[in-house]
């Protein structure tokens, strides 16, 4: 099978050079030309043939990105595409219909999306300079509904203003907060003010004693406040005062109107006529707008406050996380941005977490994810739900409300890439939700993103993410449909990256014409083995090699071929290499084993004496005793190296340990090996009858032993060690350890 080949002996063969009379060419052929999922960009495919004396002695694949620079809104489609193919070598003529139909593809992806990956950069910097200034308008637009009438405003007049509070005229004591509220604007005027305490007497006790009576009145104490809670120095001050407890009754209060209200008004409408049906709704709508703006300035207020963990933790008692939740159904974007980030800052306490998880916040979250949406509030809304899918159960639960096709949609956009891949790891994490990701565009974005990665070593997330798809079966033959392993394991052998490396081996998990697919570049993976010093990258090397299976690997050649017995028995011995490592290499030797050809090598070398020093060496070690004991199980199907084993070992003697082993896995592989070997060797069969007789019968034997009818036999058992001594039975046995 014709396939590129970018391992280390296709570098060796680039590098050779050429015999004097030999004549070399090099030969392109085009191919498949489609769109960057990303960038605006067109890519081209193409095949390079190394011809030496008409030979085909390589082949390599590439891919040629043409950026679009000049490509907008109003561009010549065909004018653009004309451009592509006079620029572009690999391009014909014969193939313009087919680049502008990448760049149509191009052109609606992009006002889709809004924008393009040049403009990431200026909307990151803008980001919190854009939310800050949205909240301050959004105060500003509140303040300018009160109008001085010109009075020059200063601090020397406080007591005529706190006078205006105790009128009978409900006007007059909102005329009196709308100038204090002029006072608190200037700074420097926040620390006379916070030290008056016939100030702040008087203020709060308004707030207490007319807070009902008037939502303007409100409003303006509530600005107050909220100019003091911006300076943290302040804060001690107004928990004296127990704002922060009046501004949460405020929000009980309007929580409770507004349902009144909508009661109410629900009611009204049905004996009213359209008209006056359109007048109330238009007068309902007026007074909610007004109340989110009150709402707003009442959570940034206690926002503020709870810089303070304690304060946090009684607005917790106040069950403000269920308010804030409830709030996610208003309709005011600031309000909104406000709430998410706020949810955001409890969300960190796991406790609050969980209330969100009872009150089902992330189903109401996703429904904010919206094509109108604004991109500080989607920003918000995932960079929330980022801190809330480490519940699992908030992750089942965003998957069956379809989150996962929103994240793939934002994860075209520069802006939201990061927190998006970050989210779609965490899902990926749960096996079940796995093969969702199958019928989205995720899995083709992903690949593409991995094999044109700029950087040397692909992005620690991104990659985890490919890790964790790799391992369901039917994402991984979507990974590697086409050319895309060819691609992989190009980028592998250039790169060395050991974490494309473990992707690649769990895409070699897989059973069936997907393994396959790995077998010719076998003896690549095998080279890179041999040279790599990165104790991270062999073990996935190595695990890909033992992945291998297949009775079609001819492992006796890539054995010799690569000088790998002496290769493995440095690394098995002693204090040489960690212990992943060394599990790798025994089931690679497992394998390896699988090929009868292998047997006499192993058989030729000391490495199966190695592995029986081993087993004793890492007995505390379940999985490399387990492992090793599978491969000895089959060394023991060849005659070469069953004679080893048999006559060179007391390998049965540990068998027999084994079958007390508390890992039930360990006993029975032991037992199946056990059994294998009662089959080729009789003399052995009997003293394993008898041990398994007395493992099996432990209890009676226990019994017969306290009454000494046995003369005084006695068992010691555990793994590496086992003594019987039995005067009534002939023989004696002892297991080495």
């Amino acid at each position: 099978r014709d396939r590129v080949r970018a391992g280390l002996r296709s570098q060796a063969a680039r590098m050779a050079p050429v015999v004097d009379g030999e004549k070399s060419k090099r030969k392109v052929r085009p191919g498949l030309i489609e769109s960057d999922p990303v960038e605006s960009a067109i890519l081209v495919h193409y095949e390079v043939e190394e011809i030496v004396d008409g030979q085909v002695v390589e082949r390599k694949q590439a891919v040629k990105k043409v950026k679009l620079t000049s490509l907008s809104s109003d561009s010549d489609l065909n004018a653009v595409a004309q451009d592509v193919v006079d620029k572009c070598k690999l391009v014909s003529q014969s193939k313009l219909p087919m680049v502008i139909k990448c760049l149509e593809d191009i052109m609606q992806r992009n006002q889709r999306n809004g924008r393009s990956e040049e403009e990431f950069q200026e909307w990151d910097d803008q980001f919190q300079s854009n939310k800050r200034s949205d909240i301050d308008k959004f105060i500003g637009e509140q303040r300018g509904q009160f109008s001085t009438d010109g009075v020059e405003i200063s601090l020397d007049k406080l007591d005529t203003y706190l006078e205006m509070l105790y009128e009978d005229n409900m006007q007059e004591k909102i005329k009196g907060t709308s100038l204090i509220l002029q006072l608190v604007r200037d700074p420097d005027n926040l620390e006379h003010l916070v030290t008056n305490e016939q100030f702040l007497g008087a203020l709060t006790r308004i707030f207490r004693e007319e807070a009902k009576k008037s939502m303007d009145l409100v409003i303006n104490i509530v600005y107050i406040f909220f100019s003091f809670s911006n300076f943290s120095a302040f804060h001690q001050h107004m928990t004296e005062y127990k704002m922060g407890d009046m501004v949460m009754k405020v929000i009980e209060l309007e929580i409770k109107r507004d349902s009144l209200r909508k009661e109410e008004t629900a009611a009204k409408l049905k004996a009213l006529s359209k008209e006056d049906q359109e007048r109330e709704q238009k007068k309902l709508r007026a007074t909610e707008k007004k109340q989110d703006k009150l709402l707003f300035v009442c959570f940034h207020v206690l926002l503020n406050l709870a810089e303070d963990i304690g304060i946090e933790r009684k607005m917790k008692k106040r069950k403000i996380t269920i308010v804030l939740i409830q709030m996610l159904q208003r309709k005011s974007p600031e309000l909104l941005l406000l709430t998410v980030a706020f949810l955001k800052k409890l969300s960190i306490f796991a406790e609050n977490k969980d209330e969100m998880r009872e009150g089902n916040v992330e189903s109401v979250l996703v429904k904010l994810i919206a094509p109108g949406s604004s991109d500080e509030l989607s920003m918000a809304v995932l960079r929330l739900l980022l801190n809330l899918s480490f519940d699992t159960e908030i992750r089942s639960n965003l998957v069956r409300e379809g989150f996962i096709p929103k994240l793939v949609d934002l994860l075209k956009k520069p802006q939201f890439r990061h927190v998006s891949l970050k989210l779609l790891y965490h899902i990926s994490m749960d096996d079940k939700c796995k093969s969702m990701f199958t019928y989205t565009d995720c899995i083709p974005m992903v690949v593409n993103m991995v094999q044109n990665f700029p950087e040397q070593h692909v992005e620690k997330t991104l990659i985890a993410l490919a890790v964790n798809l790799a391992s369901n079966a039917r994402n991984a033959e979507a990974m590697t449909e086409g050319d895309r392993l060819g691609a992989f394991l190009s980028r592998l052998f250039q790169t060395k990256d050991p974490l494309l490396a473990k992707m690649l081996r769990n895409l070699s998990s897989h059973d069936g014409p997907l393994k396959m697919k790995f077998a010719e570049f076998i003896s690549d993976i095998a080279a890179l083995s041999r040279q790599t010093d990165a104790p991270d990258l062999l073990v996935e090397l190595l695990g890909i090699l033992g992945n291998m299976t297949m009775t079609e690997i001819p492992f006796s050649q890539i054995l010799t071929d690569y000088d790998l017995i002496n290769f493995l028995k440095n690394h098995l011995a002693q204090g040489h290499s960690e212990d992943d490592i060394i599990l790798e290499i025994v089931i690679f030797i497992g394998t390896c084993v699988n090929d009868p050809k292998c047997a006499p090598i192993f058989a030729n070398s000391d490495l199966v004496a190695v592995l029986y020093d081993l087993m004793a060496d890492k007995q505390e070690d379940d999985e490399i005793v387990l492992q090793i004991t599978y491969t000895f199980f089959r060394c023991l199907q060849h005659e070469s190296t069953r004679d080893i084993l048999l006559n060179q070992t007391q390998v049965v003697s540990y068998f027999v340990d084994l079958l007390y082993d508390k890992n039930d896995a360990i006993r029975k592989m032991a037992d199946q090996t056990l059994d294998l070997v009662m089959e080729f060797d009789p003399e052995w069969a009997n003293q394993i009858r008898l041990r398994k007789f007395q493992i099996y019968n432990a209890e009676w034997l226990q019994a017969v032993e306290e009454t000494g009818d046995l003369g005084g036999s006695r068992i010691q058992r555990g793994r590496g060690i086992t003594e019987i001594e039995d005067q009534d039975m002939d023989g004696v046995y002892s297991g080495r350890g």
